[in-house]
C-alpha cells in the first residue's frame, strides 16, 4: 500500500513523505522539484543533503543552491539556463498513488516549467520516475533533459561497458570513454575493470571528476550502506545526447557522487515537452564489491 502525506525530514525541512512500507521517498515542499531522501523504510538516506543549504535557506532564495537530492536540469550545462534557482514553491498533485511536481523556471532569457512525476511500487522497492521539460517562451531552445541524483559519501559507483569480445570479429569501437578538462585518468578513485567501470566516493579527495560514456548502456549503480542503489534509462537508438553523445555521466568530489542520465538532445519549440524517464530501484545485502567477479555475482544474484 503506497501513503502519500506532509512530514518533516530531520526535523526542520517540510517534506511530502511518500511510503510503500518498503521504500521511502521525501520531496521537499520548499523548493524544487527536489527529492531529498530515498532510503528502505527505517534505514539510511541514500541521497546526499547540502546541510548549509537547507541551513540557510529561505534568508538566501535568490541564491542558486544545490541543496542535494535528485533535481532536474537542462543540458547541456548552461551558466545562464542551466542554474536558474529552483528556489520557489512548486504545485504538487496527487494522482492515486503517484505524485506530480510542478515549477515554472523563469529567467529574462529563458522560461522553462519543470515536471517530475514519481509513482512507486505498491509493493516492491521501485521507483518510476518521469521527467519533463516545457518551453514556455516565444524561441525555440536546443536542449535534453537531464536527470542528476546526489549519491551520500562512501560509497562506490559502477557503470557497465558494452559487451565484451575478441579481436577476431570486432574490428569497429563500440563506446567512448568522455571526458572533460579536469578528468585525470590517474586519480586514485578510479577501478578500471573488463567488464565494468567502477569510481569511489572519498571523502578525503576534494577533487571534481567527471566522466561519461558514450554507448548502448542503460543503467548506473552505487554501492552504500551495504545496499545498491540502481537507476535505469532506454537507450534510443540513432539520437543525438548531450555532451559526445553520452546519456550516461559521473561527477564526484569530497561530498557526493552523482549519477547523471540524459534524454536525447533536441530543438523544442514554443510549447513543446521533452521526456525523460528513469527507474530506480533499491537491493539490500549488497556489500561493495572489491573487485570485479565480487561485482558480477552480485548482479547475477539480482538478475541484473
Amino acid at each position: 500500500m503506497v501513503t502519500i502525506q506532509q512530514s518533516i525530514l530531520n526535523q526542520k525541512t517540510p517534506v511530502i513523505h511518500i511510503s510503500n512500507q518498503i521504500i521511502d521517498l521525501s520531496v521537499s515542499l520548499e523548493f524544487g522539484p527536489r527529492i531529498l531522501f530515498f532510503g528502505f523504510s527505517g534505514g539510511p538516506n541514500h541521497f546526499f543533503i547540502r546541510e548549509n543549504d537547507l541551513r540557510n535557506f529561505p534568508s538566501s532564495k535568490e541564491e542558486f543552491h544545490f541543496f542535494g537530492g535528485h533535481r532536474l536540469w537542462a543540458a547541456p550545462e548552461d551558466p545562464v539556463l542551466t542554474y536558474i534557482p529552483d528556489n520557489k514553491t512548486f504545485t504538487w498533485e496527487q494522482k492515486e498513488t503517484s505524485l506530480v511536481l510542478d515549477q515554472i523556471l523563469d529567467s529574462p532569457l529563458r522560461k522553462l516549467a519543470k515536471q517530475i512525476s514519481i509513482q512507486v511500487h505498491p509493493n516492491l522497492a521501485k521507483v518510476e520516475l518521469t521527467h519533463r521539460l516545457t518551453n514556455l517562451g516565444d524561441q525555440p531552445i536546443k536542449i535534453a533533459p537531464w536527470a542528476i541524483t546526489q549519491m551520500a559519501p562512501g560509497g562506490i559507483a559502477v557503470l557497465p561497458l558494452p559487451p565484451r569480445g575478441s579481436h577476431i570479429g570486432n574490428l569497429l569501437p563500440t563506446s567512448s570513454l568522455v571526458l572533460w578538462p579536469y578528468t585525470d585518468l590517474s586519480d586514485p578513485r578510479w577501478r578500471f575493470g573488463y567488464e565494468y567501470l567502477r569510481v569511489q566516493q572519498d571523502l578525503t579527495i576534494p577533487k571534481p571528476l567527471k566522466f561519461g560514456l558514450a554507448a548502448n548502456i542503460g543503467w548506473l549503480g552505487y554501492f552504500n550502506h551495504r545496499q545498491m542503489f540502481h537507476k535505469q534509462i532506454r537507450i534510443q537508438e540513432n539520437a543525438v545526447y548531450p555532451d559526445l553523445g553520452t546519456p550516461l555521466q559521473i561527477f564526484l568530489d569530497g561530498d557526493f557522487l552523482e549519477l547523471e542520465t540524459m534524454g536525447p538532445l533536441e530543438i523544442m519549440q514554443p510549447g513543446q515537452t521533452l521526456e525523460h524517464q528513469e527507474t530506480w530501484q533499491l537491493f539490500a545485502n549488497c556489500p561493495p564489491p572489491r573487485n570485479e567477479p565480487q561485482l558480477i555475482e552480485i548482479l547475477k544474484r539480482h538478475n541484473l
